[in-house]
């Protein structure tokens, strides 16, 4: 009688478990892969650790200088690439700091100024503000406008650290600031903002420890901890340049090896920054680029155009403003505090005049700041000028709604407005000021 096999159970393979298989392997048996997937997750893990490790008591890799950094279009990196460039001839006599509230009114001034197009990726420069100026000094004043979109307090403090030196600083410092720049609910920690991503790059390990230690507290400090800890990931620019070098080697000898002509590519003509023509009718079709200013994901010359004398129509942006100010925040605003502490310091130590600005500010977007911060944001004012701060207050009646775009943005008018007002007073002052410079008492 011939002998009649077992019936097996046919094996079903579930959509949850695709990775299950019941091939016979050369021994007749069957395996599965499914241990093979759940042990290699750790095995990587483990040996992720183990590389950050070693690398992390051997630091192998050399950070790189400011040149070497990768360029990215963003206003961080146009502005430092600018700043950095134009400063190996001579440092601007003057810079301005702030956020949007600062860069808009001023760039839309300047090309009333000039009465031409202004695009401020490649013209960084108020030479409005530089015509107020009365110098001493200097027949020729520049005034190089810094001001970057979003901007918090630490933003400006970690620039000057970056950037600034005794043998490359400017005469003066105009800082323009606000409540939301020490609040801003959209913001929980100084180092996560774009300035700082991308200005702790010029620092040094130390330099960073020593004021993120004192200045945050754990949480705000937990990117900086994975930076510095996780070695791969916070030298990833350097692995970058590494693996960069030889990929392009490669891509080169390919492109010589298969006779591949990239001039005519590469070499196409590209409209100059300063090319009048430049966009066309286009750009003047489009000439309000105000509010791409404030979102721009990229960076680059002819993305934004203001035009003379540009009509901007009133925006509401009151919902923005409710969530920026949600709360009080107060961690933030007890960090952002102790970094113009040492913004300020930092200045006197290198001997350049700081002018802090009050920004002027509707009174529908006051109305939303939660109740009392205001109140101690003056408090920190005064309590900043009896330390020897130079401080004017520009929030007040003189600026009326004629002056702004929506609850926050002056226009070109208000912008001009602004200018003179703080050209009038660093000239009123200006004997003043030259003495305080070194004179700020920081707070222990």
């Amino acid at each position: 009688m011939p002998e009649i096999e077992p019936l097996t159970k046919p094996e079903i393979r579930t959509e949850e478990q695709p990775w299950v298989t019941t091939a016979p392997n050369a021994s007749g048996e069957k395996a599965t892969f499914k241990s093979l997937a759940t042990c290699s997750f750790p095995l990587a893990l483990a040996i992720f650790l183990g590389i950050n490790l070693v690398s992390g008591f051997a630091r192998p890799l050399k950070p790189l200088s400011p040149e070497e950094l990768p360029f990215k279009a963003t206003w961080e990196c146009q502005r430092a690439k600018r700043f950095l460039a134009d400063s190996q001839r001579q440092a601007p006599q003057t810079v301005l700091f702030g956020s949007s509230l600062m860069m808009i009114p001023t760039t839309c001034a300047e090309a009333d100024y000039k009465k031409t197009l202004i695009d401020p990726v490649v013209d960084p420069y108020s030479s409005r503000f530089a015509s107020l100026l009365n110098s001493k000094e200097s027949k020729t004043q520049t005034a190089f406008n810094y001001a970057l979109p979003g901007a918090m307090v630490s933003d400006h403090y970690f620039i000057e650290r970056a950037l600034f030196s005794q043998t490359r600083k400017p005469q003066r410092v105009v800082l323009g600031i606000t409540l939301r720049d020490f609040i801003d609910c959209g913001v929980d920690t100084p180092t996560a903002t774009p300035a700082y991503i991308h200005y702790r790059n010029y620092l040094s390990e130390e330099a960073l420890d020593e004021v993120l230690q004192k200045n945050l507290n754990f949480w705000q400090k937990r990117n900086y901890f994975a930076e510095r800890y996780l070695y791969l990931w916070g030298r990833h620019n350097e692995i970058q340049k590494l693996a960069t070098k030889p990929l392009q080697a490669t891509y080169d000898k390919l492109v010589s090896q298969l006779g591949i002509d990239t001039k005519g590519v590469m070499g196409a003509k590209v409209p100059e920054d300063n090319d009048s023509t430049t966009g066309g009718e286009e750009t003047k079709k489009g000439g309000d680029k105000v509010d791409a200013i404030m979102a721009a994901q990229e960076v680059k010359p002819g993305n934004f155009v203001i035009l003379p004398e540009m009509k901007l129509p009133w925006q509401d942006n009151t919902r923005e403003y409710k969530k920026r100010f949600a709360h009080k925040n107060e961690a933030v605003f007890k960090s952002e505090q102790a970094f113009l502490d040492d913004l300020l310091a930092y200045n006197s130590s290198l001997g350049i005049e700081t002018t802090i600005v009050n920004m002027p500010l509707t009174e529908s977007n006051m109305k939303l700041m939660p109740k009392g911060s205001y109140d101690e944001y003056k408090a920190m004012l005064i309590a900043l000028k009896t330390r020897g701060a130079d401080v004017l207050d520009l929030n007040d009646s003189s600026f009326d709604l004629s002056c702004f775009r929506d609850t926050v943005h002056m226009n070109g008018r208000g912008g001009a407005k602004l200018l003179a007002a703080i050209a009038s007073h660093i000239n009123t002052n200006q004997d003043e000021l030259a003495g305080r410079k070194n004179r700020y008492q920081k707070t222990n």
